[in-house]
């Protein structure tokens, strides 16, 4: 399970990492301009505790030396996707008119998921952003996604589900571009050293249905429900 993860994890790397010691890189126009940002989304996701949070957010300030004029996360924003029900569109009200449909389909496939640890090591990039690698031990985080992804076909929510991408690994992401860089070199680097970094580990116990726009920033954020997962699930 752990080199399927790596399999994914090294792809992006292998495809980004020298675009970017470049500086060849997609910018986000619209983390600049949150106000225009209208896309919203409905995502079931879980959060990692304060000692990993401590962890990341010490690394974003050094990384933040390096290139300090990029989109960095906050403490508030930190999370790990099990699933986007619906990729974050601007047309997310008829998606919203429907939440007690989705909330069924994700009641059933939570009831079957025990707790799982989470370990958070290495990171990676794409063009866009700076990612750190997720890995579920065991993987009960592929279940869920799947008996979700099969919940929500029933239903007849999958309209917006995988979008952009089928959704397998466990990666976060941590800072985003939002300008040119001033330091490309630095920061191909920087990411170098730090390739392998071990940022701790968690007990997943919890997960959290949300309301949410791209970023996951705090202020367009909205808890629908949270859950506990079952211990006594196999």
């Amino acid at each position: 399970m752990t080199e399927n993860f790596d399999a994914i994890y090294n792809m992006l790397w292998d495809t980004s990492y020298n675009a970017v010691s470049q500086g060849d890189i997609e910018i986000d126009d619209l983390i600049a301009h949150p106000e225009a940002d209208k896309r919203r989304g409905l995502t079931l996701i879980f959060r990692p505790t304060d000692a990993v949070k401590q962890s990341i957010l010490t690394f974003l300030n050094e990384l933040r030396r390096i290139e300090p004029d990029q989109y960095y996360y906050p403490e508030t924003s930190l999370h790990f996707t099990v699933l986007s029900l619906f990729t974050a569109t601007v047309e997310h009200q008829r998606e919203y008119d429907r939440i007690q449909a989705y909330q069924t389909a994700v009641d059933s496939a939570v009831r079957g998921i025990s707790p799982f640890l989470f370990q958070v090591k290495g990171l990676t990039v794409s063009k866009s952003a700076v990612i750190l690698c997720g890995y579920p031990l065991p993987d009960n985080l592929n279940i869920l996604r799947n008996a979700l992804r099969k919940n929500l076909i029933t239903s007849g929510l999958a309209q917006g589900l995988d979008r952009r991408y089928i959704l397998t690994a466990a990666h976060t992401t941590i800072m985003r571009f939002s300008r040119p860089l001033s330091n490309p070199t630095g920061l191909a680097e920087f990411l170098l050293e730090n390739k392998q970094k071990a940022f701790g580990e968690f007990q997943v116990d919890g997960l959290d249905l949300v309301k949410n726009d791209w970023y996951m920033a705090q202020h367009n954020t909205t808890v629908v429900c949270r859950y506990r997962l079952n211990p006594k699930a196999i």
